[in-house]
């Protein structure tokens, strides 16, 4: 840490904390980190969805796993089309 602080002091320390606070204020360096936010949310969003339990009811749209046996029961009960 002591280095860190003598660097900060040192005319080329001060040099680097102005440009980052140069870059920090700059508006589209703002844009890139709400971007980065957004992103991250989405992928963590998208994560804790892939973790939800497995005891919920499926959805209307999504096959399950007695769809082709159900299936092939309603073709052997239906007649052959003439």
């Amino acid at each position: 840490m002591n280095q860190l602080t003598k660097l900060a002091k040192s005319p080329q320390g001060k040099k680097l904390v102005d440009k980052a606070q140069q870059i920090a204020k700059d508006p589209k360096t703002k844009e890139q980190v709400e971007k980065a936010k957004l992103k991250l949310a989405e992928l963590r969003d998208n994560a804790t969805k892939k973790d939800t339990p497995h005891d919920e009811a499926p959805k209307a749209d999504a096959p399950t796993a007695d769809a082709p046996a159900a299936a092939k029961a309603e073709d052997a009960q239906t007649p052959p089309a003439a």
